[in-house]
C-alpha cells in the first residue's frame, strides 16, 4: 500500500482529493492496526452461569454418633461462613455425582419466623420467660439448686451455682447440651430438638455445630451453636483469657466472669466433691451467649484450675413451602422418627502471627459467624436434609451450566463503537472526495459503461480487445496518460502500481 500511495503521489495528473484520501486510509489503516492489537489484549476468555434448573441428589453417607461421618469443614482464616458452606454442600461428600461444566448451589428461599420471642432456661434456671419457644442448656452436671443468679440489664444475667458431677471428670460436665420445643404444645419425644455438640475435651478451638429437626407437623427448627474451650491455673486466668481472647478488655461477658470467678463460691453439698458452675448469659433476639467456668482442685498439678467455655447460639424455628415431591415425603416421615443430628460442623484455626503464634480469637467474630450460618442454613430449610435413619443426605440444588465467553470491558465495546462510526464517516468521506471512478472496482465501471450502451437485457458475446479494450470501452479511465503501445505492452511505471 505504500509503494502504491508513493507511485500516486508521483503523478501530476492525480486529483489532489485522490492523494488525501490515499493519506487519511494509509493513517486510518496503521491505527487501527495499533487498536486492533491493544484491544484484543483487554479481551480475556470469561464464562456466565446459564439458566439454572433444580436436581434433586440423593448420596449415601456414613453415619457416626448421630451426624455423617465426614461432614466438617474448615472456616478460612477471615474467610466467610456462608462461602464454606457452599464449599460443603458443593463438595464430593455431598455431591459424589456431580456432572461436569455445570454449577450446582442448594435451592435457597425464604422462610415465615414462628418463634420470635424464646423462653430461655440455663442448667434448670429460668432466666426469661417467652411466648413461643423454649430454649433450654444444661452440661453434664446436676444442681444442687443452691444458686446466686443476678440480673445485670435486662436479658443480661450472672449466675453462680454448686453441682453434683453426673460422671467422673470436669470435662464432662462441661458438655453443652440442650433442648428446643414448643411451649405451647406438649412436648412428645419426636416434638423435641435436641440441640448436640460433639465430646471434646480440655482446650479447644472453635467450632460451630449445626443442628436441624423437623417438628411432628412440619415446622422445621435450625440451631447453630458454637462453643470454644480453654484452661488454666487461676493464677494466670487474667493472661489465659486475654491471650485467647481478643476482646477480653471490650465484652461485658468476659470482663464481669472476672469478677464472678473469684467472688461466687458455693458450698458442696455433704459428702460431695466441690463444683462451681459460673456463667455471665446475654440473651438478644433468637441468639444467646454464654461464658461458662467451673474451678476445681487439680491433683496432679496441685494448685486451683479453671476450665471455661464461651458457648453462642443462634435459634431459628420456621415454616417454608415445600414443591419438591421427593423433599415432601421425606418430611412426612422426618416428622415421626425422631432423627435429630448434626447437619454440618464448622471449625476454626487461629491465625498465626509473624512471631509464629497464635493470634487471639473475637468472640463477635464468632457470635456474628453463627447468627449467620443459622439463617444461612434456615433460607435452605427444605431443600437440605439428613436423614439419618436411611443414612443419605438430600439435597435440591439449581444446576447450572457454564457458558464460556469473552471478558470485554465496557469502555472497550463504547470505544469500538465510536471507532466503528468514526471509521464510517472517512469511509464516506473518502467515497465523496475521490469519486467512483477511483472507488469502484473495474467490473463496476465496465459494467455502468455497458448498460449505457447495450440495447438488449439478453445475453450476447462481445468484441474483447486485449489488454484495455471492452467492446469499444477502456478499462482504464481516460484521463490515464500512458496506454499500452501497439504491441499491448503496458509501461513499466504503470505494471508497478
Amino acid at each position: 500500500m505504500i509503494k502504491t500511495s508513493f507511485n500516486t503521489f508521483k503523478r501530476k495528473n492525480v486529483p489532489g482529493s485522490v492523494k488525501w484520501a490515499l493519506i487519511v486510509a494509509l493513517i486510518a489503516t496503521l491505527v487501527a492496526n495499533f487498536l486492533d492489537k491493544g484491544i484484543s489484549s483487554l479481551v480475556s476468555p470469561g464464562f456466565r452461569i446459564g439458566q439454572p434448573k433444580e436436581d434433586m441428589v440423593i448420596s449415601s453417607q456414613t453415619v457416626h454418633m448421630w451426624t455423617f461421618f465426614g461432614w466438617n469443614f474448615i472456616v478460612p482464616v477471615n474467610g466467610s461462613v456462608v462461602s464454606t458452606m457452599e464449599r460443603a454442600l458443593n463438595s464430593s461428600i455431598a455431591n459424589p455425582s456431580a456432572d461436569d461444566g455445570y454449577v450446582y448451589s442448594p435451592v435457597i428461599s425464604e422462610y415465615t419466623p414462628l418463634c420470635t420471642d424464646f423462653g430461655f432456661h440455663f442448667q434448670g434456671e429460668i432466666m426469661r420467660n417467652g411466648t413461643g419457644c423454649v430454649l433450654e442448656i444444661y452440661f453434664w452436671a446436676t444442681s444442687n439448686r443452691t444458686s446466686i443468679k443476678t440480673e445485670r440489664s435486662p436479658n443480661r444475667w450472672s449466675i453462680a451455682m454448686a453441682t453434683i458431677s453426673r460422671k467422673s471428670g470436669i470435662i464432662n460436665e462441661q458438655q453443652a447440651q440442650g433442648v428446643l420445643y414448643f411451649m405451647d404444645r406438649k412436648p412428645k419425644e419426636n416434638d423435641i430438638c435436641y440441640i448436640l455438640e460433639d465430646y471434646r475435651e480440655g482446650y479447644t478451638y472453635p467450632k460451630t455445630s449445626i443442628t436441624k429437626h423437623v417438628y411432628y407437623k412440619g415446622d422445621i427448627a435450625v440451631v447453630a451453636m458454637t462453643t470454644t474451650r480453654l484452661q488454666g491455673s487461676m493464677d494466670e486466668y487474667d493472661l489465659e483469657v486475654a491471650n485467647y481472647f481478643s476482646t477480653y478488655h471490650s465484652d461485658d461477658l468476659l470482663l464481669t466472669m472476672n469478677e464472678t470467678i473469684r467472688t461466687k463460691t458455693m458450698p458442696a453439698p455433704p459428702g460431695q466433691e466441690q463444683r462451681n458452675l459460673m456463667a455471665e448469659i446475654r440473651v438478644a433476639n433468637s441468639t444467646v451467649e454464654a461464658f461458662v467456668c467451673t474451678v476445681y482442685y487439680h491433683e496432679f498439678m496441685e494448685m486451683d484450675w479453671f476450665l471455661c467455655v464461651y458457648i453462642t447460639i443462634a435459634v431459628h424455628v420456621f415454616n417454608q413451602p415445600v414443591h419438591n415431591s421427593q423433599i415432601q415425603l421425606l418430611i412426612e416421615r422426618l416428622k415421626v422418627t425422631h432423627h435429630t443430628g448434626l447437619h454440618m460442623a464448622l471449625e476454626y484455626f487461629p491465625e498465626i502471627t509473624k512471631d509464629n503464634k497464635e493470634a487471639p480469637i473475637s468472640t463477635k467474630k464468632l457470635r456474628n459467624d453463627t447468627v449467620v450460618a443459622a439463617d444461612y442454613m434456615a433460607r435452605i430449610g427444605s431443600s437440605f436434609f439428613a436423614d439419618f435413619g436411611e443414612m443419605k443426605a438430600y439435597i435440591l440444588y439449581n444446576k447450572a451450566e457454564i457458558e464460556a465467553g469473552l471478558e470485554i470491558p465496557l469502555w472497550v465495546l463504547i470505544a469500538a463503537g465510536i471507532i466503528t462510526l468514526v471509521s464510517f464517516c472517512v469511509w464516506q468521506l473518502t467515497q465523496w472526495l475521490v469519486g467512483p471512478p477511483h472507488t469502484s472496482s473495474l467490473y463496476s465501471i465496465v459494467r455502468t459503461q455497458l448498460e449505457e450502451r447495450s440495447v438488449t437485457p439478453f445475453p450476447r458475446l462481445m468484441r474483447f480487445k486485449l489488454p484495455l479494450m471492452f467492446e469499444d470501452v477502456n478499462l482504464l479511465p481516460d484521463k490515464v496518460e500512458h496506454l499500452p503501445d501497439e504491441t499491448g505492452t503496458l509501461p513499466e511505471d504503470i505494471k508497478s502500481v
